[in-house]
């Protein structure tokens, strides 16, 4: 994976993905009741996915390969909270449109699998420049 944005498989930008994803996850979290639970795990959400967006624009500004590989990692580990964010979120129901999680969790989900294959990719080069 190189330092450059990529086209995922749906043609748009990780990044554009990763902020499209951020975003749509503002609007949901508008959507969740104002009970502990919904404020825990929605508040949870918006974090993991505004800071897998924050990481991956980090990433591509890496100085060097080894800070690249490390802020991909940092990238994959908030998506994957994001994950389980949204398996609570839907498994509680939490938010009223079964659709819209259904729809955000395939996403996290693609995006993990993407992030899970950059980072193992980024770490076989890493070890073949060392």
């Amino acid at each position: 994976m190189e330092k450059s944005d990529v086209k995922s498989e749906k043609g748009g930008s990780l990044e554009d993905r990763l902020v499209e994803l951020a975003i749509q996850v503002v609007r949901m979290t508008e959507g969740m009741p104002p009970t502990p639970a919904g404020k825990y795990y929605g508040g949870q959400l918006l974090r993991s996915t505004g800071s897998s967006a924050l990481n991956y624009g980090e990433a591509q500004g890496g100085e060097t390969h080894r800070d690249f590989t490390h802020k991909l990692k940092l990238v994959r580990k908030e998506i994957r909270e994001s994950n389980l964010c949204m398996r609570v979120i839907a498994g509680a129901e939490l938010h009223p449109d079964k659709n819209l999680l259904a729809r955000l969790g395939n996403e996290v989900r693609e995006l993990l699998a993407i992030f899970t294959t950059a980072v193992r990719t980024a770490e076989k080069r890493s070890a073949r420049k060392e």
